[in-house]
């Protein structure tokens, strides 16, 4: 009896090296397992940097290739093209005329029992778009050497986005794999995938629907969804930026609805409409199948699609390539005994050393319009049987040039459609543009309570009894209560360093606000570089690692701000989430800084030095008051410096103007026209010393209304409530 083993890829029956593994070999002996397991944690890290979410990458990655000599592609190619082609029929046929149930070759019980089956989406008539527009294979070889399918992707199609950035990172991480050449580029088809979309969507958006990206930050799924949208230069969203009105599908942003030409779907069918399909409001998005079925929305892949990866379904699709195409099928279908038998390829262990273990190819396929192209490059994935170790990561899968040059047939590039001159952030989604606005705030909350702390506790250490050490620790009482850092019961009274201790390490607010930060930094990553979510994270981690003893860790939460605030400056462009993330930080600081002086300033004119002193030391501004004024303190001056300076970044008047300037280009002329009244309102109090407390505090009223038509104008896009004149309501009565 002849025993059947799994060849090996890498070589023949002979013990022979295959030429196309040769250079991957003579790498692996070259650098060396060592620096071949620093080489893929590098890779790993920069994947995870490459998505939006800017999260660890969700999968390992191994820096070992898979080379496909031209014929093999050749001949996969095929495969793939003739069943895509067959699905495609099959799935139209299944939610239109049906005539495959009615014949029997497909049996109706086992269709309609599949929970992927979604009788909403049985039309009549074809959709505008093909149903299945994305298609992926896993496929294997047998140890014959032929090739053989183990399954198909025809709902939501997994590794598109893996595959489109691995091969990106790959080359800068292992460059001496790609010193020789002769490797197909992926990216003119790159390219060509994302003309079509763009053709298709007629300036319409395009955009990839992910699950819900803070599930999509621990999940594969979502990280994909990440990296895909960020290879194809396309939004990434999820259900809640979405709304339909008048039958389409539009996207929430600062602009308004904008309608949504093309998704690609990385949310199930069955989550997709919960208005048909009996789901939770809120986890899809109501009346998506009803823009499906109008044909104002195109979906890749339509819902239901995932019916065709049904296991009892594939014995019966594998027998219509000859009713349907009339030739006979290409692939032949995986059998569950034959699995273990998959070739062997080498794979990257976690300790370094080089294991053999099963590998199928998942190649990737997508409809132009015309006909199905299929990307000249994939993913080599390791089987999970049993006995295969844990811990080995995807790989590049590469396509070796032939000889003849390579054209990838399909329509001729478009060129982009003219935009007409927006707003500033108008295609910015309300949901991130909120996220960025309170990210601003909490980072200057942070510091603003970082700040305070640190000038509290060392005066109120203090046990002198002079009359002005007893009036700052009054007036730092106050202003602790007055930042949520002290209970209210004992913010009235002027308290002992050892309370305000106790007090911090039972409440830990600086805990909570880093948390507050770190939560927002995730829920705003898709508008930061990697660089700069590098940076802050870093930081952030220095941060949290510091907070076990909350009085130690106010520098480090000073210089996190600092950090921040530098990779603001000079890492973001002046539009887009920039305008929210500064309008958050101005807000921040111009109410804090007014609410804190109302209590440092209310007294009569001989009495504020104190308040004056320490407002100075928490605007930051010692050292420049001294060069100017040689420390000496008076109303005229101090005031001068903390209201009406607008070179001073600390000042009152600089967060209404920068405020304003920000309105302004996101076209809020109105809550414009408001911040320059209160900037003009901070810069009269430096010629009146009197009443500044009711001023100043009339100002933190007017900072936090217009926040709240920030909100409403921005992020809730609700109209401005109105009281009715008595003409309206006598109009109305009749």
């Amino acid at each position: 009896m002849q025993i059947i083993t799994p060849c090996d890829e890498t070589m023949d029956r002979q013990g022979r090296t295959l030429s196309p593994w040769a250079p991957v070999l003579g790498v692996i002996r070259e650098v060396g397992n060592e620096e071949l397991t620093r080489r893929a944690a590098a890779l790993n890290r920069q994947m995870g940097l490459a998505a939006p979410l800017g999260a660890p990458a969700a999968r390992l990655y191994d820096p070992l290739p898979v080379p496909l000599t031209a014929a093999e592609f050749a001949e996969l190619e095929g495969h793939l093209k003739q069943r895509a082609s067959l699905l495609s029929l099959v799935l139209e046929d299944i939610y239109g005329a049906q005539s495959l149930m009615r014949s029997g070759q497909l049996p109706p019980a086992l269709v309609f029992a599949e929970s992927h089956f979604l009788g909403p989406m049985h039309t009549g008539a074809r959709l505008v778009t093909p149903r299945l527009c994305l298609y992926a294979a896993d496929i294997i070889r047998a140890p014959d050497g032929r090739f053989q399918l183990l399954r198909d992707y025809t709902g939501v199609v997994p590794g598109l986005g893996d595959a489109l950035t691995l091969r990106r990172l790959a080359t800068g991480v292992l460059p001496e794999l790609f010193r020789a050449g002769a490797l197909r580029s992926i990216r003119p088809a790159r390219e060509m995938l994302v003309d079509h979309l763009q053709r298709e969507a007629e300036s319409g958006l395009v955009a990839v629907l992910s699950g819900g990206l803070a599930q999509g930050r621990g999940s594969e799924d979502g990280f994909d969804d990440a990296l895909l949208a960020r290879a194809l230069g396309v939004l990434l969203i999820e259900p809640g930026d979405l709304a339909t009105r008048n039958g389409a599908v539009h996207m929430k942003t600062l602009s308004g609805l904008l309608h949504v030409a093309t998704l690609i779907r990385g949310v199930s069918g069955r989550d997709l409409d919960p208005l048909e399909q009996g789901g939770r409001p809120g986890t899809g998005i109501p009346g998506a199948f009803g823009a499906i079925r109008a044909g104002v929305l195109s979906i890749l892949n339509a819902p239901g699609s995932k019916l065709l990866e049904a296991a009892a379904l594939r014995p019966y699709i594998q027998e219509l390539f000859e009713p349907l195409l009339d030739q006979p099928a290409m692939l032949s279908l995986v059998d569950k005994r034959e699995e273990p038998l998959a070739s062997l390829a080498p794979f990257l262990g976690l300790n370094g050393t080089i294991i053999k273990a099963p590998l199928c190819f998942r190649l990737f396929a997508w409809h132009d319009g015309t006909g199905w192209q299929v990307l000249p490059g994939g993913l080599g994935l390791p089987i999970g049987l049993e006995g295969t170790p844990t811990g080995l990561g995807l790989k590049d899968l590469w396509v070796l040039d032939s000889e003849e040059p390579h054209m990838i047939p399909g329509a001729q590039p478009a060129e982009p459609p003219e935009r007409l001159k927006i707003l500033a952030a108008a295609y910015l989604p309300s949901r991130l543009a909120d996220n960025l606005f309170w990210l601003g705030r909490s980072v200057e909350r942070l510091e603003a309570a970082a700040r305070l702390l640190m000038l509290a506790l060392p005066r109120l250490e203090s046990s002198t009894s002079l009359p002005r050490d007893m009036a700052e620790r009054a007036l730092i009482t106050r202003c602790l209560g007055q930042a949520g850092l002290l209970p209210p019961d004992v913010a009235g009274f002027a308290i002992s360093g050892r309370l305000l201790r106790q007090t911090l390490a039972q409440r830990r607010p600086i805990a909570g606000l880093l948390r507050e930060v770190a939560r927002l930094v995730d829920a705003s990553s898709e508008r930061l570089s990697p660089s700069m979510l590098a940076t802050v994270r870093f930081a952030l981690h220095q941060a949290t690692e510091a907070l076990p003893d909350e009085e130690a860790a106010l520098p480090t939460m000073l210089s996190f701000a600092a950090t921040f605030a530098g990779i603001a400056a000079e890492n973001m462009s002046r539009d887009g989430g920039w305008l929210f993330l500064e309008m958050g930080r101005r807000l921040e600081r111009g109410e804090t800084l007014a609410a804190t002086l109302a209590i440092l300033l209310n007294g009569p004119v001989e009495r504020l030095e104190p308040g004056m002193a320490l407002g100075i030391e928490i605007a930051d501004s010692v050292l420049s008051y001294e060069l100017r004024h040689a420390g000496i303190l008076a109303p005229g001056p101090v005031l001068a410096m903390l209201l009406a300076d607008q070179s001073n970044p600390r000042a009152l008047a600089f967060q209404c103007s920068a405020l304003r300037a920000c309105l302004q280009r996101l076209g809020a002329d109105d809550d414009a026209e408001t911040a320059k009244q209160l900037q003009q309102e901070a810069t009269n109090l430096t010629g009146n010393a009197i009443a500044l407390n009711a001023t100043l505090s009339g100002i933190v009223v007017k900072l936090r209304q217009l926040s709240d038509r920030v909100h409403r104008r921005f992020f809730t896009l609700l109209p401005e409530a109105h009281m009715l004149e008595e003409d309206e309501i006598l109009e109305a009565a009749q």
